[in-house]
């Protein structure tokens, strides 16, 4: 079994930008997903496998990569050595950041998302967060339900990063303190606010223990990849149908060549819809949808092709039961969207009970 000549790191970029603040990150950069033959990240979806950052910078040496996956086997077959070696590395490092007057923090997982808050070691058989408890720690994990039967260290922070697949789970997090880090697409890049949670720029350091509390990390989508995502791990503006600048748009507009004429009121059923949501991924707007339909309400998901970052890309609207408001230019002021009634809402009661099972 090769020992791993190092495994903490202070070369990346963004962490850097920390030393401005007065600190100093180091990382231990494991092999992500199944890359070393073992599963580093259980709860990484699609997107996030596809848009990672493991060959971003530096990663994009294959002597990089291979350091990575000798650490990583080295601390699933040799976990007790593994676990000593971090020991005394995170002791040096300590003692090398207090030497320049920096403040040092760890990220242990800055390509992984291991649960170190269940890995105990050494003699006394603690947790690294108990063996160092005035030292901070930073993560981002994917996992919803860390921490929640005895809760995180004091000294571990631990950001929720929203992806396709764990998106319903962004509300529980901001509930129990948790900030939620979300990739935006660039353009049309951050929004001030995200699902009425201020937006603040995680790409301008690092240092997530310093956030104030019920943030939305911004992240801006990075790489080839990244920024081409469809799976809806990228997230484009506020994902909600912009009531805002529909306001300014007449009848004409959206029989005119002007945006995406396919996004306005249309009849299904010759019933009346509108849109009132916007998703790159058809499985999340299916699932938003659904939603709709649990409350007797009739949705219905329609392809659309709007411009995202100057390409046409397809996407998914949600439409539901519903007009548009109209003062007498024509122009939209708000939406008028139509309530079940008792009959529409057993249907649609029935209907979603036959199909789960």
């Amino acid at each position: 079994m090769e020992k791993p000549k190092k495994l903490l790191t202070t070369s990346n970029p963004k962490t850097m930008k920390g030393q401005k603040k007065g600190y100093e990150t180091y990382i231990l950069h494991l092999a992500p997903s199944n890359l070393s033959g073992t599963n580093t990240c259980p709860s990484a979806s699609k997107g996030c496998a596809t848009a990672c950052l493991n060959e971003a910078g530096m990663g994009c040496f294959d002597s990089v990569q291979n350091a990575r996956i000798t650490r990583t086997k080295y601390f699933f077959e040799k976990r007790d050595a593994f676990m000593e070696m971090l020991d005394k590395e995170i002791k040096s490092a300590i003692a090398t950041a207090e030497r320049k007057g920096l403040t040092p923090a760890f990220r242990l997982n800055g390509t992984s998302d291991i649960r170190w808050e269940e890995i105990r070691y050494g003699d006394e058989n603690k947790t690294v967060f108990e063996y160092f408890p005035q030292i901070q720690f930073y993560d981002y994990t994917k996992i919803p339900n860390r921490g929640r039967k005895k809760g995180l260290p004091d000294n571990y922070t631990l950001v929720f990063s929203r992806s396709e697949d764990n998106d319903r789970f962004v509300n529980q997090a901001m509930r129990k303190g948790q900030n939620v880090a979300v990739v935006f697409g660039d353009p049309p890049g951050l929004p001030d606010v995200w699902r009425g949670w201020k937006v603040l720029d995680g790409d301008e350091t690092d240092l997530r223990f310093l956030d104030p509390p019920q943030r939305v990390v911004g992240l801006k989508a990075k790489g080839t990849k990244g920024k081409n995502d469809t799976t809806g791990f990228v997230v484009y503006g506020e994902g909600m149908i912009d009531i805002d600048a529909l306001k300014r748009r007449s009848k004409k507009d959206f029989k005119s060549a002007r945006g995406d004429r396919s996004i306005g009121p249309r009849k299904i059923d010759n019933e009346s819809f509108i849109p009132v949501q916007s998703k790159v991924s058809k499985q999340m707007a299916e699932r938003t949808a659904n939603v709709i339909r649990s409350t007797g309400r009739k949705a219905r998901v329609v392809t659309h092709k709007p411009k995202i970052g100057g390409k046409t890309v397809e996407a998914y609207a949600v439409y539901v039961p519903g007009v548009y408001k109209r003062n007498t230019s024509g122009a939209i002021n708000g939406l008028r969207i139509r309530a079940p009634n008792r009959v529409d809402y057993l249907r649609q009661r029935r209907s979603l009970t036959k199909s789960r099972q």
